[in-house]
């Protein structure tokens, strides 16, 4: 992972097009001061994302780290797309674009007891009552081995009410990670927890234990706009 200032990303990187670099000075405060550089991202993943021929692209853009009202939206925009509006399931694609608290969603079990996300972003396990040492919004309660009681909406045992992050992933939605929250989490968890490790290595680490499927984008303030203007998804703020 290459460290990249602000000056030389505004000044070299593109995700997709020259126009980017116009499009990454609108990042907030929030950023820090490392991105990626162009080849150490699956940039191709993107791109296809981008590319993608479908009736529907929805985007939506999460900062809370609340798995469940992501799971909420995502499962009544699919289902309402599918049963009410009739669009075939592989005509539609969906990406949830996690960024600042919401981009712990996507690391597994080991990130989150290792650097105390629960602890840090205050997400509270329900079996336990205390920061959660584990990505409580990860496993199907409704089909851990994948099968389901019914493929009927109305029914709370189908896919439609599960409101896992693995129930969404088997909906094809594609989950997106912010690599500047991802730094960001990464010197928190060094600073809180007084870590020998750097932040560069921390996050390193966090990369290592993302959720299977996730993209990492250099930063979502940049990747937005990529989706709504060269990928046109419809966007929505969660």
């Amino acid at each position: 992972m290459t460290k990249v200032s602000r000056r030389r990303f505004l000044a070299t990187a593109a995700l997709a097009s020259a126009t980017l670099p116009a499009i990454a000075q609108s990042a907030h405060a929030e950023e820090a001061d490392i991105f990626y550089a162009r080849g150490d991202w699956d940039a191709a993943s993107f791109q296809k994302l981008l590319r993608a021929r479908k009736t529907v692209k929805q985007l939506f853009d999460a900062t809370a780290p609340d798995g469940e009202n992501l799971a909420l939206h995502v499962h009544n925009a699919l289902t309402g797309l599918e049963r009410g509006f009739g669009i075939p399931k592989n005509k539609i694609l969906i990406v949830a674009a996690l960024r600042a608290g919401a981009n712990i969603l996507n690391f597994d079990d080991y990130a989150w007891k290792k650097y105390q996300l629960g602890s840090l972003f205050h997400v509270t396990d329900p079996a336990t009552g205390k920061p959660a040492e584990r990505n409580i919004y990860l496993a199907s309660k409704n089909a851990p081995d994948g099968k389901y009681a019914s493929d009927d909406p109305n029914d709370r045992h189908s896919i439609d009410w599960d409101w896992s992050l693995q129930g969404m992933q088997r909906r094809g939605v594609q989950l997106l990670s912010c690599h500047v929250a991802t730094e960001g989490a990464a010197r928190e968890a060094v600073k809180r927890l007084k870590l020998q490790a750097s932040p560069e290595m921390v996050a390193r680490d966090l990369l290592a234990h993302m959720l299977p499927g996730v993209i990492s984008v250099p930063s979502m303030v940049s990747a937005i706009p990529m989706l709504e203007i060269q990928g046109h998804f419809a966007y929505i703020r969660l």
